[in-house]
Parts: structure tokens; C-alpha cells; sequence
């Protein structure tokens, strides 16, 4: 007789549980690219981190198949940038230390060229202070008033050369802070980087609004930081969002003219109100928009 061979039969419930994990291994997926854009390079990759994740989120509430094809076509383009940005960032950072270590070198040269004329001056100074007999007081008068010229003079160039590292290990910590995306305080793009992705999305053609939201009354830095916080919940994870003043956020937002008019209007209702202080004291803050298209974005909005 011939064999029969039994298939099991699957349930349209093991179905839905093969899908549920194969979609929470992709969220996974999202949370570990995330994670490594961002412990790789944090300067660059904090702010990509945040967008993957709000991508993540967004995902988690609405899996479906359109929505992670096009989920992973976004994080393609997210990686690509996060390359470019990251690669300029690292170059620019290069430089800017190999000039550093130039410059460093050349004061610690100076430095030791002083230190080996002054060593000679003393040495000689010591060898007259020996032969100076206890009955030559003007003598060795004159050679503790040189000596101590030896002294001051040392001093002040020793001062001088120390002036000098400060300064150049001050410019180099600025410019060291030019080379990063990101506002150390917020979180957010600072408006370097979101100037260079203005003259991006001008390049490419893309359609895109600017938004611009002034903080007005009794802003600080506590105010800036809970404020990043509201406005970041307010937009997609591929509109960029930066701090573009000590009082201003400005956002690249993605979408029609009417859809940013609308936006506009719903973030600064948000940002308007009450924040409470760390010290157990609050601020009444208003908020003003300004709102430019793409077509009359200058650079320097």
C-alpha cells in the first residue's frame, strides 16, 4: 500500500503569530541600528538614533506591509546620510586635531628653546656665585641682580608660552564644536548642520516648508531643553527638527503648504504656557511663528 503522509495543518492563528514575530524582529532590527548610529558616533549619530526610534514607534502602532516597505526605504536613506554626515564630521574633526598638534608642537619647541637658554644663563650664574669670595660683596651683588633679571624674565615667558597653549586648546575645543551636528543641550541639530541640509533639500528639489518658533518671556536653558521635548512629539521622525538660536527651534518640515500652515499653528499652541523650573518656581512663555517656503527659504532664515 502505498504511504500516506500526513501535512499539518496550519491555523490561521500560528500564521498571526509567525507574523507578530516576524514584525517584532524587525522592530528589533530598527532598535539596533539606532542604537549603533549612535554609540559609533554620538556627536552625529544622536539625532538619527531619535529619528529611527520615532520611526520605531510609529511602526508599533501600525504594522503593516505598506508601512514597513516604506519604513525600510526611509532607514535606507537615513544610513546613507548618516554616512555622508558622519564621514565629514570625522574628516573635518581630523583636521582640525592634526592642526592642533602642529600648532602645540611648535609652542612646546619654543618652550624648550627657552628653557635651555635660561638652563645656560643660570649655570653660568652659578659658576660666578661659586667663585665669589665672602670679602667681593659688589660682585656678587651685581650677579644676584642679573640673577634675578634671569628669574623675571623666565617668568614672563613661561607665562607668555602658557597663554599661548591656553589659547590654542581654546580654539581648538571651538572648532572642534563646529564640526559636530548636534546642539550639546537640547539634543536637537544645531543650525550648522541644519543649514547644510536647507542647501540639501534645495539641491535635490525636494518640496519642504521652514518653521521657525521664537520663544518669548523668561527663557533659559531648562525651558529650551522641555521645549525640544514637546516640539520633537509634534513632528515625523523625517522632518528635521534643530535649535536654530538660544530662544529659536526651526524644523525642515516635509509636506504641503497647507499641511505646514496647519502645523505651524498646533506647535505653538503646544510650546505656549506653563513650564515649570527645576527650582520650584515656573515661567509663562509665548511663543511666535514664522513660517518660509521652499521657494523663498533663504539660507540664512
Amino acid at each position: 500500500m502505498p504511504t500516506i503522509s500526513v501535512v499539518p495543518v496550519t491555523s490561521e492563528r500560528d500564521y498571526l503569530a509567525e507574523l507578530g514575530s516576524t514584525v517584532a524582529s524587525y522592530l528589533n532590527v530598527l532598535t539596533a541600528i539606532a542604537d549603533c548610529l549612535a554609540s559609533t558616533c554620538p556627536e552625529i549619530g544622536t539625532s538619527y538614533r531619535k529619528r529611527i526610534e520615532q520611526l520605531r514607534a510609529r511602526l508599533s502602532f501600525q504594522p503593516t506591509p505598506e508601512a514597513i516597505k516604506a519604513s525600510a526605504k526611509t532607514v535606507e536613506e537615513e544610513l546613507k546620510d548618516y554616512t555622508m554626515v558622519a564621514a565629514r564630521y570625522l574628516d573635518e574633526h581630523d583636521l582640525v586635531l592634526r592642526r592642533a598638534v602642529l600648532s602645540l608642537s611648535d609652542i612646546i619647541e619654543a618652550m624648550a628653546h627657552r628653557h635651555d637658554f635660561h638652563g645656560a644663563g643660570f649655570r653660568e650664574m652659578t659658576v660666578r656665585m661659586e667663585t665669589i669670595g665672602a670679602e667681593d660683596s659688589v660682585p656678587l651683588a651685581q650677579t644676584v641682580v642679573e640673577l634675578r633679571r634671569y628669574i623675571e624674565s623666565m617668568s614672563l615667558e613661561t607665562a607668555s608660552m602658557l597663554e599661548k597653549l591656553r589659547e590654542e586648546m581654546a580654539g581648538v575645543e571651538e572648532r572642534l564644536r563646529g564640526t559636530q551636528s548636534t546642539d550639546p543641550s537640547t539634543g536637537l541639530l544645531n543650525s550648522r548642520e541644519i543649514t547644510r541640509q536647507i542647501e540639501a533639500y534645495r539641491a535635490s528639489g525636494l518640496a519642504f516648508s521652514l518653521l521657525r518658533f521664537e520663544l518669548r518671556g523668561s527663557v533659559g536653558e531648562v525651558v529650551m531643553k522641555r521645549a525640544a521635548a514637546k516640539i520633537e512629539a509634534q513632528f515625523r521622525h523625517r522632518d528635521r527638527i534643530a535649535r536654530w538660536s538660544d530662544k529659536e527651534f526651526l524644523v525642515l518640515f516635509q509636506g504641503p503648504r497647507a499641511v505646514a500652515e496647519s502645523r505651524a499653528g498646533k506647535v505653538t499652541q503646544n510650546l505656549t504656557g506653563r513650564y515649570d523650573l527645576d527650582s520650584g518656581v515656573y515661567v509663562e512663555i509665548t511663543v511666535h511663528a514664522h513660517l518660509t517656503h521652499q521657494e523663498s527659504a533663504p539660507v540664512d532664515f
